[in-house]
């Protein structure tokens, strides 16, 4: 028997399997196009995602209009299959987009398995790593004039500055200086790109100018004398309920007259002096301020700087009277009357601004970058590069003593290769040489550090014979393994193939075409590079008879009501021997409001068999929900009780199924397994092993897990860390012939 369940289920099983093995994953985007034209104004696409495994990921419907949709995804690292279907859906009516990191991959759809499915193939790689700042972090100013600074200079950067008021958007670096026109609330906006930006990133603040281009906030001082000596200072027009401050040398004084002041000025002890009102009103909250000096203004030209390694001595001005507040990188410092040292402990470009206060040249800004290059600790230009040969078209590189969180960046034969990993492989297509480089820079290497080497491939005439070999575990139920010529399993990667299609990954593979008659099949692989054989695809070809199986009795037994339709869904999964038997499933669900009985004949492969199930989310009151099976000898075993704590969630057809201890069935001297099922240490005793020869642990899958050369005749290995499930271990007895075991890991 044989039964196929919808995506959703699906679906639904694998997330309840893999809940609490949460993995990173990646940002990515599908652009989604209707190409259809206008017999179908809407294509309702539906896609199924699904790992290189061929587990879902995810599932749904687009509805795609003329002006297409953004489906939004996140993925761990690795390769994919996109399926998709629907009425007027085709390869040609449907394209699809991949936008991923700083790339765009057209997808190129073709036909599936089924009727009316097209499908893809995609990989989701580990998203680049770049240096972007987050914010304009610096804003201040005085009336019209203010300053803006985006983090500190990076390599390459180009900014595009626009203050929203009116003035052309223009390019600059990350400390720019600008003119407002007017008072007002200005949003700026800067569009930030660099050598580690170079996507570039927009970049909001919004700032409130005041006292900048008012009328009403402009203040005119009329100055009159008759001998040089007494000056009278009069506001022509006095605005009315105004507040009104007046000011010699910095120092309020009370005015003489209702809107005036009368001063005596040009003796010895006051021959330079400044004379200044401060008007304030409704209309000019902040003040209008008129100044009258018998000195021209003294403002500064700018800051001076002088160094000495990394001690920096700034300086602006001349006067006693002067008061100077010093900021560096927008933090401020210190007051000083003059000079400002600093003793800078990092390298690279830094901002440094002065306000400059005077008696004729009142808060001034002035701002300067330096380079301190060479700054720090001195230990942040090292940069090594290593690398290994693991075949000979495959090699492992390695950035090596570069400061704790650079960023690297790789290149390969002079151009842009990765970005931000310190490992990196790399397989030739062909013989020949290419050149890696890596390089940095950080703050206390702001030249940068970069490292290259020139590495060669060479696999002429190097090779090996891969064939398929296999064994009947039951009658259509095959264990294929591809091995070398000297009869070793084979340790690359590999994909198996049947009917045109991928069917599943891994050495060896448990398979059955799931026939009830005989019938000619062919079963293929393509593999990839390993040690010294290159990658390639081979086939065999062989008759099948039909599938061994077994009667069973499936019982379902319910009682339930729920706000909505509700569904229970139940699934086995085969094993034999270990090994998950791929091309045979069962999978069902039942819905129903109220009561549930129902009795399902199944004929199932001889095997042990995983049990899962899952439920959608509802409200639902269960009075009873019972599932069991019934096998030919033997009592009833519950597979699911709703109210049970003891469900066995497995079952088998082999007396072995869930033995404690596996011992060899063989007549060789014993070869035990300890404790089994293990959740900690694996202990195994292995006599007359080939000694040196390779023992060797696969997951059901055939993902190598751990391998080691057999030097003594028992062993200890730590499987505290690994998943779940069956693993197959093999090795090699003292006449050569491969031996293998299995075992269980229970967490």
């Amino acid at each position: 028997m044989k039964s196929f369940l919808h995506y959703g289920f699906a679906l639904t099983l694998w997330l309840a399997s893999y809940s609490g093995q949460a993995q990173e994953c990646t940002n990515f985007q599908f652009w989604v196009s209707n190409q259809a034209g206008e017999n179908f104004p809407v294509l309702n696409v539906n896609y199924l995602i699904s790992n290189a495994n061929g587990m879902p990921t995810a599932n749904g419907t687009w509805e795609v209009t003329p002006n297409g949709i953004a489906a939004e995804f996140c993925l761990s690292v690795g390769c994919y299959t996109i399926a998709i279907s629907g009425d007027g859906v085709t390869g040609e009516s449907v394209g699809i987009e991949l936008f991923q990191s700083d790339f765009v991959q057209i997808l190129e759809l073709s036909p599936g398995e089924g009727e009316g499915v097209w499908d893809a193939t995609f990989c989701i790689e580990q998203g680049q790593q770049f240096n972007c700042p987050d914010a304009i972090d610096y804003a201040a100013g005085e009336g019209c004039s203010w300053a803006f600074e985006i983090g500190s200079f990076q390599e390459g950067e180009e900014v595009m500055w626009n203050f929203g008021d009116g003035t052309e958007p223009f390019w600059g670096g990350h400390f720019i200086e600008h003119e407002f026109p007017a008072s007002g609330t200005y949003q700026i906006n800067a569009f930030f790109t660099s050598f580690d930006c170079p996507m570039g990133v927009e970049l909001q603040t919004t700032v409130e100018v005041t006292g900048c281009g008012d009328a009403d906030c402009e203040l005119e001082m009329e100055v009159s004398t008759e001998d040089g000596m007494w000056y009278t200072f009069t506001i022509p027009e006095q605005p009315e309920g105004a507040i009104i401050e007046w000011y010699i040398n910095g120092q309020v004084v009370p005015p003489t007259s209702e809107n005036g002041l009368t001063f005596e000025a040009g003796f010895d002890f006051n021959p330079n002096w400044t004379v200044c009102v401060e008007v304030f009103t409704d209309a000019c909250p902040e003040g209008a301020e008129a100044c009258y000096s018998n000195l021209e203004t003294d403002c500064p030209e700018g800051i001076s700087v002088d160094s000495e390694g990394c001690h920096y001595v700034f300086s602006i001005g001349n006067l006693d009277n002067q008061e100077i507040g010093w900021s560096i990188d927008g933090e401020f410092i210190e007051w000083s009357n003059y000079a400002f040292d600093w003793d800078f402990e990092t390298g690279g470009w830094h901002v440094i601004q002065a306000v400059y206060y005077s008696a004729n040249c009142p808060g001034e800004t002035y701002a300067i970058e330096v380079n301190t290059e060479g700054c720090g600790d001195g230990e942040g230009c090292d940069l090594e590069l290593a690398w290994n040969e693991i075949e000979c078209d495959y090699f492992f590189i390695e950035a090596l003593n570069q400061p704790e969180g650079a960023t690297l960046y790789w290149t390969l034969d002079g151009e842009p290769y990765e970005y931000g990993f310190a490992e990196m492989t790399f397989t030739f297509e062909e013989d020949g040489c290419h050149v890696f480089g890596v390089g940095y820079e950080t703050p206390d290497c702001p030249q940068g550090a970069f490292a290259e080497v020139e590495i060669c491939s060479d696999c002429t005439g190097m090779g090996c014979d891969v064939s398929i070999v296999y064994d009947e575990l039951a009658d259509g139920i095959y264990l294929f393994s591809a091995v070398t010529a000297s009869g070793e399993l084979y340790g690359g990667e590999i994909h198996w193939w049947t009917g045109g299609s991928n069917v599943g990954s891994g050495n060896p593979f448990a398979w059955t075409w799931d026939t009830e008659e005989p019938m000619e099949v062919g079963m293929c692989i393509g593999y990839q590079s390993w040690q010294d054989c290159p990658g390639g695809e081979t086939c065999i070809e062989l008759e099948t008879p039909g599938m061994a199986c077994e009667e069973i009795q499936l019982v379902i037994n319910g009682d339930w009501t729920a706000d909505v339709e509700w569904a229970f869904e139940l699934g086995f999964e085969a094993f034999i021997d270990g090994f998950e038997i791929a091309g045979w499933s069962f999978e069902d669900a039942w819905s129903a409001e109220g009561s549930l009985s129902d009795t399902l004949n199944l004929c199932v492969p001889p095997a042990c068999f995983d049990v899962f199930w899952g439920w959608d989310a509802a409200n639902v009151n269960v009075e009873e929900l019972l599932v069991a099976v019934l096998l030919a000898q033997g009592d009833p075993i519950t597979l699911f009780d709703w109210f049970g704590s003891n469900d066995e969630a497995n079952f088998g057809l082999l007396p072995d199924c869930f033995d404690e201890v596996w011992v060899s069935e063989s007549h060789d001297p014993v070869h035990v397994v300890w404790p089994n099922p293990t959740a900690g240490a694996l202990n195994w005793q292995i006599e007359e092993a080939k000694w040196g020869s390779p023992i060797v642990i696969y997951s059901v899958d055939g993902r190598e897990m751990h391998r080691q050369a057999l030097m003594q005749s028992t062993g200890t290995l730590d499987v505290s860390e690994w998943p779940n499930g069956y693993y197959v271990i093999r090795w090699t007895n003292t006449d050569g012939r491969p031996l293998q075991g299995k075992v269980m890991v229970l967490h």
